[in-house]
């Protein structure tokens, strides 16, 4: 079976050229092939931005806090009676957990994973919120609002966590800038 011609698109009016071509045989307009990597200078502009998405660091930032939830919301109130963290000050201490825990998967996962830890976040969102709502006495509880807004933050606060995970594994490793000179 023989293989089909490469071609490549001319950008100034979608002329279908071959390979070979170094100008589009339509309009006379250059045309190169894609290239795969990054010259130096758009490498080191990308040095912040997240190739692809990993589900696999989502769920595991998910069950981090989780866990770390249900021992901060569960058994230390048994231990601490003056401590009551129902509704939103539930809530919000969840927040807290969850930047400390994107800390952890930022600074612990391989590569750039900025929007795991987030979205670990906003699916642990739901199982708090339900849990807070069935935990906290009626009359006391929080409107539907002040949680979603409180959640919005706390999901913002795990991305600006996993930010900071990631910059500490940088340091880490020894992260180095387009100079060559390492960061400190």
């Amino acid at each position: 079976m023989a293989s089909e011609p490469r071609e490549i698109t001319c950008p100034m009016c979608g002329f279908k050229n071959p390979e070979s071509a170094a100008r589009c045989r339509s309009c006379g307009a250059r045309v190169e092939p894609l290239t795969g990597g990054y010259a130096t200078d758009e490498a080191y502009e990308r040095r912040h931005q997240q190739d692809h998405f990993e589900w696999r660091w989502a769920a595991i930032a998910c069950g981090l806090y989780l866990v770390a939830q249900w021992i901060v919301l569960v058994p230390l109130q048994r231990v601490i009676p003056e401590f009551d963290p129902q509704g939103l000050p539930g809530l919000i201490i969840s927040a807290g957990i969850w930047f400390l825990g994107s800390v952890v998967v930022g600074a612990i996962s391989p590569g750039k994973t900025f929007l795991e830890p987030a979205v670990g976040a906003a699916i642990a969102v739901i199982p708090t919120i339900v849990y807070l709502e069935a935990t906290t006495p009626a009359g006391f509880e929080p409107t539907t609002l002040a949680y979603t807004v409180t959640a919005l933050f706390g999901v913002m606060l795990a991305l600006f966590g996993a930010f900071l995970g990631e910059k500490l594994q940088r340091i880490a490793r020894g992260g180095r800038d387009r100079q060559g000179r390492r960061h400190a």
